[in-house]
């Protein structure tokens, strides 16, 4: 389902020359966890949901489906000196969803990215109770949840684009995924983004449960079934 000065004088010339070469300096390693700002294939700009382990000990992430295609690479934005720390392994059929498969050596993965922290997975929580999200444009903002449909909720925290992916919270219990932003009149038309939280006249935000998110990904074999963040 579920389809990165040479310095030498004269005389320790000589010394210097038998001396075997140092190994090259490894890449460094990107701190990454959910909020974290990541760029797809090169270009393409969203927001880690979060990093964890699969249920074979595999370093993994998740982000929206929408930001890339499978195989595409995954740098860190604000650490693009480590290189490719991953690349999508799966996404979902049905849903906005994509799973990460993160190198190790390129990684160091965290619970807190600012203000963002996860310590576990939650359920999603009734209409009206406040929930947060973080993303690598807008940050980390809270706002109510104004409907609860299905699988998606909607609801009024300010987002923009590069947002996708990005982590929704309560109480340190990651509950959702941020998906996009409700268009302002149907399919084709444009969403209002956030240009400030101070200033209130945005489209609400729609988010994935991850309680939705993780039910088909852990029935699967896929990398990222069984996911739990580290």
């Amino acid at each position: 389902m579920f389809k990165r000065v040479l310095v030498a004088v004269a005389a320790v010339a000589t010394t210097a020359a038998l001396m075997p070469s140092a190994p090259a300096d490894a890449a460094p390693r990107a701190t990454v966890g959910g909020g974290s700002g990541i760029i797809l294939a090169g270009n393409s700009l969203c927001t880690m949901t979060a990093v964890g382990h699969d249920r074979t000990g595999r370093l993994v992430g998740l982000t929206a489906a929408h930001c890339g295609g499978v195989g595409n690479t995954v740098q860190a934005e604000r650490k693009r000196s480590a290189g490719v720390i991953g690349t999508i392994a799966t996404r979902s059929e049905k849903l906005d969803v994509a799973v990460i498969a993160l190198n190790p050596s390129r990684v160091k993965a965290v619970r807190q990215v600012g203000k963002a922290r996860i310590s576990r997975v939650g359920v999603y929580p009734k209409p009206f109770s406040n929930v947060c999200k973080a993303g690598r444009t807008t940050g980390f903002t809270c706002g109510p949840t104004l409907l609860d449909d299905g699988d998606a909720s909607l609801n009024y925290v300010c987002a923009d684009h590069g947002d996708s992916g990005g982590p929704i919270i309560v109480g340190g219990r990651l509950v959702g995924m941020l998906n996009g932003a409700l268009r302002v009149a149907g399919a084709g038309t444009p969403s209002i983004p956030c240009v400030d939280p101070a200033f209130p006249v945005y489209s609400p935000m729609i988010a994935t449960k991850m309680t939705d998110i993780l039910r088909p990904l852990n029935r699967t074999s896929m990398v990222g079934s069984g996911f739990r963040p580290i």
